[in-house]
C-alpha cells in the first residue's frame, strides 16, 4: 500500500522534538484521506514508526507500506 505523507516538522521543532515530525495529512494511492489511521498529535521519529501505527489499525504488514513524502 502506498501513501503520500505530509509531515509537519515545525510543530515538533517548537515542541522541543526537533528530530521528529507530526503527520499533517496521509493520503492513499487512490487519493483518499487516511489521516485517521495515525495519531496527528504524536511526534514520530521515522516513516517506519508511522507504518507500524497504520499496520496496527489496518492489519496490513508494516513492511508492505510505502510512503511518498510531499
Amino acid at each position: 500500500m502506498n501513501y503520500t505523507i505530509i509531515c509537519d516538522y515545525e510543530t515538533s521543532e517548537r515542541a522541543g522534538a526537533g528530530d521528529m515530525f507530526q503527520v499533517a495529512q496521509l493520503i492513499d494511492q487512490n487519493g483518499v484521506d487516511c489521516t485517521h489511521l495515525v495519531d496527528v498529535g504524536r511526534h514520530y521519529r521515522s516513516f517506519e514508526e508511522v507504518a507500524r501505527t497504520i499496520a496496527a489499525k489496518t492489519g496490513i504488514k508494516a513492511s508492505d507500506i510505502e510512503f511518498d513524502d510531499d
